[in-house]
Formats: C-alpha cells, structure tokens, sequence
C-alpha cells in the first residue's frame, strides 16, 4: 500500500494560482517591453524618412532609448533564471524600469502609452 504525502505549505490549486499570476505577470512585461522597442523602431523609420533640424539629437535619444530597452530586457531575462526571493526582487526593478522608460518615451516622443 502507498503512503500519502502532505505538503505543509500552500494547498495545490491555490500554488497553482500563485504561479498562473506569475507567468501573466511575466508575458505582461515582456510584451511591453516588446511593444515599446517596436514603438522605437517605428520612430526611428520615421525620423530616417524625415528632414529636418535637430535630427541628430532625436536619433541620439532613439538610441539612448533603444540601449535602455536592451537592458531591462536582458535585466528580465536574468531575473526569469533566478529563484525566490532575488527573482521577485528583480522582477520589481524590471517593473520599476519599464514603468520609467514608459514615462521617459511620453514625455519625449510625446506619445500617450496605454
């Protein structure tokens, strides 16, 4: 006859839960930090089709912002690869940093992020 095992911690269904909301939470920030390099790179195509004074600087803040992007998405990718509790505590600074770079991109692209 088997023994059965009971686990002290959270019952099963609500564990599960806890990683359900993860994983969404996970796909949230990597589809904006995809949307908003897309967003650079639209930007980018345009400002290469146009002329005019100050191009130089705007291409200069495209890249700035396009380095920034790069790095909270490798700074995501390493904290997918940690385990609690550094892996929370990395997945807020990522949050933290898309939440900036969402307001530094609306403030000088003058678009409005939803």
């Amino acid at each position: 006859m088997g023994s059965i095992r009971l686990n002290a911690g959270n019952p099963p269904t609500e564990h599960k839960s806890i990683q359900i909301d993860e994983y969404a939470s996970e796909i949230e920030l990597e589809n904006r930090i995809r949307g908003l390099d897309n967003l650079v790179d639209s930007v980018d195509a345009a400002l290469h089709q146009a002329s005019f004074s100050g191009k130089l600087r705007a291409l200069d803040l495209l890249t700035d912002l396009r380095v920034k992007i790069r790095a909270t998405h490798n700074m995501f990718r390493v904290a997918r690869l940690l385990s609690e509790p550094a892996r929370e505590s990395m997945i807020s600074r990522v949050r933290d940093s898309l939440n900036d770079l969402e307001e530094i991109i609306a403030t000088h692209l003058d678009v409005e992020l939803t």
